[in-house]
């Protein structure tokens, strides 16, 4: 399922952001490691290479990853 999740999602954003902030933010981090913890939900750790990256994910896509992992986990 964490392949499938993150792939998952990297495709509904890629359909919802312009191609050039896509391609610039989301497309070049690694795969997410998603940890499945039952009906206690799931944790997903995604990496990014320098701070810069960090915060700038963060303010502006973390919330939509959020939630649309947990719309496509069901949790």
């Amino acid at each position: 399922m964490s392949a499938d999740l993150w792939q998952l999602g990297c495709d509904r954003l890629a359909a919802e952001l312009p191609e050039q902030q896509f391609n610039t933010w989301i497309r070049p981090l690694p795969a997410a490691e998603v940890t499945d913890r039952g009906d206690a939900g799931a944790v997903v750790l995604l990496r990014v290479p320098n701070r810069f990256k960090l915060d700038w994910i963060r303010n502006q896509y973390a919330s939509r990853i959020e939630s649309l992992l947990t719309e496509l986990a069901g949790k």
